[in-house]
């Protein structure tokens, strides 16, 4: 039997760098002081220029595109590096910002094609800054509301050399009974998944970050600020917890990047 089927490979992946200082600093310390190999960038962030000063020159992650054509929150929005004229199918008309949710294109279908545009400039900002990137991926989900968007995304990654993380990507088991330390402590319930998982390559994704002002900033009507630190805090935590660290040591799982991984049959 082959080494790699007798161990747990967890692709430990870290969202949204770009989008907030505290965000970027959060990725660092998980990186630092934890578990996380990959990196996902948000190239139309706020914050962008302040995560390439603190990764760009990293060569123990591999960083990926988080494809970005939404923005989510009330006070903190971001539109698309071409600009609102070049790519009016994604903003919404009176802004010129994403729009907040990937439902919006199921009653108002994007142009793939300034899709695929703006998904390029983000990449050559990306690699402008002097990431290297390794993968993509997308923020929000926003293909489950583009479907067409499917294979013109596989070719894009194919055409750039990077790897598209939906063939890679296969969720962390839930645990049995997990479901009450998950309401007290998502960082427990990890725990529990991480014990009880069966040999095989699995994802783990979380957005790190702390209780600092920028981060409060964050917020909307259905996903209250607060909320938002308290769930930030915890993912940063499932990285580098010391409990988390001893489970991963005492079980042998191996932290891996995307460019390390098997693709899935």
């Amino acid at each position: 039997m082959n080494t790699n089927e007798q161990q747990i490979r967890l692709i430990t992946r870290a969202d949204d760098a770009g989008s907030a200082r505290t965000a970027d600093r959060a990725i660092l310390d998980a990186i630092e002081g934890g578990i996380v190999r990959n990196v996902s960038l948000m190239a139309v962030g706020p914050t962008i220029e302040h995560a390439a000063e603190l990764l760009a020159a990293r060569r123990d992650v591999c960083f990926g595109i988080h494809g970005t054509l939404n923005a989510e929150w009330t006070d903190v929005r971001w539109g698309p590096i071409l600009g609102a004229a070049k790519v009016p199918s994604l903003v919404e008309s009176d802004t010129g910002m994403f729009t907040p949710t990937p439902a919006h294109f199921l009653n108002h279908p994007p142009v793939i094609d300034e899709v695929m545009a703006e998904l390029q400039a983000q990449l050559d900002r990306l690699r402008s800054l002097g990431f290297n990137i390794g993968y993509a991926d997308s923020h929000m989900v926003f293909e489950w509301a583009i479907p067409q968007i499917a294979e013109p995304f596989d070719r894009w990654c194919e055409r750039e050399g990077i790897r598209n993380y939906r063939r890679y990507s296969k969720q962390l088991p839930e645990a049995a009974a997990a479901g009450a330390d998950m309401e007290s402590d998502p960082v427990t319930a990890l725990i529990k998944r991480l014990k009880q998982a069966e040999p095989g390559q699995y994802l783990i994704v979380g957005h790190p970050g702390y209780d600092e002002a920028d981060m409060l900033a964050f917020g909307n009507a259905d996903y209250k600020s607060e909320q938002i630190v308290a769930d930030r805090i915890n993912e940063r935590l499932m990285f580098m917890r010391e409990d988390v660290l001893a489970c991963v040591k005492e079980r042998g799982i191996v932290p891996i990047r995307y460019d390390e991984a098997a693709e899935l049959e």
